[in-house]
């Protein structure tokens, strides 16, 4: 057990992946005014923070459906403000796609789906398996649709951005699953770790020259935690994520385009 009077707690945690994600942000809104390449290399650890946080939080929850629907109404959200800002302010250097809450949507569907199976309530675990299924196989299916005509329909391609499936949200299929191997693992922090490592280790894999295999670092503060959850401050932190990319976006076109 670990000992709640030391390490951090889960608002320790947030506070650390916002700050860092900030830093993240930053890069990606201004990398072409000189911003320096190590402002996205902090940003590596973020996702995986929050990762295991939904894992945390989809465990202490009284309400899991009402947690997964706030992200899935988080991950639709985001979507139409970040398409709105693009069209309303159009910036050649930055394409918004910043879609977490998608990630953290379909990490929970999983997780939701491994504990129907788990407690043997087959029929809710097949119509959630139908259901992710459904969204990995629908932006495939809605691709081959809007390509069917001698132009591409835009109304189907942009209905896509609104699906989340492991094709279009941050870190695809690898973050997904990564979430449900750390809620599988919850009590067991040595091997909640050892599954961050692996990802790490599949991103280089996958990408030699990326950065993507920073988010290792992030085992450190996952070790860190001791279990409480600290300070309460639920809803500032699905406002700061919408609300910091909003400003960065609006401070990246305005000043320089």
């Amino acid at each position: 057990m670990f000992n709640h009077k030391v390490g951090l707690t889960a608002f320790h945690l947030k506070i650390l992946g916002i700050t860092l994600m900030v830093f993240d942000h930053v890069h990606q809104m201004f990398y072409f005014a000189g911003i320096p390449m190590w402002f996205t290399m902090l940003g590596r650890i973020v996702a995986p923070i929050f990762i295991f946080l939904s894992a945390e939080g989809f465990h202490y929850t009284r309400n899991r459906k009402r947690y997964m629907i706030t992200l899935l109404v988080g991950f639709w959200l985001c979507q139409i403000l970040f398409q709105g800002l693009t069209y309303l302010f159009p910036n050649e250097h930055v394409t918004l796609m910043n879609s977490i809450f998608g990630t953290l949507f379909l990490g929970t569907l999983l997780m939701w789906i491994y504990d129907n199976f788990k407690e043997r309530k087959i029929v809710k675990g097949i119509l959630g398996t139908v259901a992710f299924v459904t969204l990995s196989a629908l932006p495939l299916m809605l691709i081959n649709l809007a390509m069917t005509g001698a132009t591409p329909n835009p109304w189907l391609l942009r209905l896509i951005l609104f699906i989340p499936s492991p094709f279009t949200v941050e870190g695809g299929i690898i973050f997904i699953l990564m979430a449900l191997f750390l809620y599988i693992a919850r009590g067991k922090r040595w091997l909640q770790v050892l599954i961050i490592a692996s990802v790490a280790v599949i991103s280089y894999l996958i990408n030699p020259t990326g950065i993507q295999w920073l988010m290792i670092f992030s085992a450190l503060p996952v070790m860190l935690y001791n279990g409480s959850e600290g300070r309460k401050e639920k809803w500032f932190f699905y406002i700061f994520y919408p609300a910091h990319i909003i400003i960065l976006y609006v401070l990246s076109t305005t000043l320089f385009m």
